[in-house]
């Protein structure tokens, strides 16, 4: 590629990029939507300059957050009110608003959308139609399938990427089994599976309830295991929100079926147990059943690599008595490297004390502190608990990087005391990444407002240095649309 295309390549993916540092909108906070905002506080916010139609990180915008956080229609309604929103703007998942609140079960904003004109035949990233969010609501309720099949809905056909139909979808939320004969009536059986011979009954263990696990048995839905061998065991911890008791696992056992199968991915329910989190009586029925503490998945996964992710001190510690703690995936992960990444400074602390080496390197030869800044989350005590793992592998010998390569990285999210925290440790804030470019020349292309700019100019960044065309910050930021629309003074840049 030459340096005018991969120059053109870089502006491209800025303008296309996340919010950037310093120019929050309201809107993109999830905790402000959690307030369920009235809508004179909405308008109050808009009046500041936030712009309730922006898109957000990841393809969440306001509007959508409005409707996941269950604010009031009355806000819902405003918000769809507002001119030049497009109620079919695709965000995240691919999906439109109208599929979010089917998935949500909010009939009055379903029939609102609806009134406005939302397609009904879109397919989203994960293959799945309107009809297929209707079933993720869980909700036992017709008049929401109506809507989808008065729409265009085909509930005997609609399926998503696996091969799942809508009432496979929808039998890990529902907690009445009787709903059941809603969606035989309307032409699908007990019997329906997906495309690799899952049924109702392994689809409904994820959700944990034994009531409707003994209820799908009496209804003489079937419980054995699928082509590949798994049975209702594989499917323990599957999905989001997955429940796991030790009810469930002795009714299973009590069935027939096997604990200690294995998926073809080389996974058990020790995998699923660890990954999970469990009490005493659930870690004492995969003692009592003779299942492996140890085995590695066929990634080179261990249940403590699982556990070290996000499970408590003394969760972790009943697996490092089991496992090796330096062993490593086929990545060239530990259980140290899922620990520096999503789990506390706590647990980092422990796993080093039990001998965890720091010293590693994953397959792409990237260090442990550069886990812990690419997978870095701002929000609520993150600054503190990197400043803490960032202290421990510090003391236990692993030399702090000081090639300007965890503030690139850092640079994308969006949280200014991140910035300053690698930079008080001695990162190069004038180092070029493999491109040329320093990070004073990426916040000259992706910059809203001088926030950023300023910021960088204050901690040393320098404007004079040049890409490799030769170009400098004020060259980059001359192509910057929405700076060059503010008028903004650059006189600080031009030393």
């Amino acid at each position: 590629m030459s340096k005018m295309k991969n120059k053109l390549t870089l502006t491209l993916l800025f303008v296309l990029a996340e919010a950037s540092l310093f120019a929050q909108n309201i809107f993109h906070s999830r905790e402000f939507w959690a307030t369920k905002p009235s809508v004179e506080i909405v308008k109050q916010k808009m009046a500041e300059g936030h712009n309730i139609l922006e898109m957000g990180p990841g393809g969440w915008d306001g509007p959508l957050l409005s409707m996941m956080a269950d604010c009031d229609d009355e806000t819902i309604r405003f918000i769809f009110d507002q001119p030049g929103i497009d109620v079919n703007v695709v965000t995240h998942h691919s999906n439109n608003y109208l599929m979010w609140t089917t998935q949500k079960g909010n009939v009055p904003v379903m029939k609102l959308l609806l009134e406005k004109k939302s397609k009904t035949d879109l397919i989203n990233s994960h293959g799945q139609s309107l009809l297929m969010h209707a079933a993720l609501s869980g909700k036992a309720d017709p008049e929401i399938y109506e809507l989808c099949l008065k729409n265009g809905g085909d509930i005997k056909n609609d399926k998503d990427e696996e091969g799942r139909n809508v009432m496979l979808t929808a039998i890990g939320g529902l907690k009445d089994v009787s709903f059941l004969n809603y969606f035989v009536s309307k032409g699908l059986t007990l019997k329906d599976t997906d495309k690799k011979g899952n049924g109702l009954f392994h689809y409904a263990v994820p959700g944990g309830n034994l009531k409707t696990l003994k209820e799908l048995v009496a209804m003489g839905v079937s419980y054995a295991p699928n082509p590949a061998g798994e049975n209702a065991f594989s499917f323990i911890g599957r999905g989001r929100g997955g429940r796991l008791n030790v009810e469930m696992l002795l009714y299973l056992k009590s069935l027939g079926l096997d604990p200690k199968v294995q998926s073809p991915n080389g996974q058990t329910l020790v995998h699923a147990v660890a990954r999970m989190g469990a009490d005493e009586p659930v870690l004492q029925f995969l003692t009592e059943n003779g299942m492996n503490l140890s085995h590695a998945d066929k990634e080179g996964n261990t249940p403590l690599m699982l556990a070290a992710t996000n499970g408590t001190p003394t969760y972790v510690r009943f697996w490092l008595d089991k496992n090796n703690v330096n062993a490593v995936n086929k990545i060239n992960k530990s259980a140290l490297s899922n620990a520096v990444a999503m789990n506390s400074a706590e647990v980092v602390k422990l796993l080093i004390e039990k001998g965890a080496k720091t010293d590693l390197r994953d397959k792409d030869g990237n260090d442990l502190y550069f886990t812990l800044v690419s997978s870095y989350r701002k929000g609520r005590g993150s600054l503190q608990r990197a400043g803490d793992i960032m202290n421990l592998l510090a003391s236990s010998g692993l030399t702090f990087p000081k090639t300007g390569k965890l503030l690139h990285t850092a640079l994308e999210k969006d949280d200014k005391e991140l910035l300053a925290k690698l930079i008080e440790w001695g990162e190069d804030i004038n180092a070029k990444d493999k491109d040329g470019y320093t990070v004073l020349h990426y916040a000259g292309m992706k910059a809203k407002n001088l926030d950023l700019l300023t910021f960088l100019v204050e901690k040393g960044a320098n404007p004079n240095v040049k890409t490799e065309l030769d170009e400098s910050v004020l060259d980059l930021i001359a192509e910057n649309e929405v700076l060059g629309k503010q008028k903004v003074n650059l006189d600080f840049l031009k030393k």
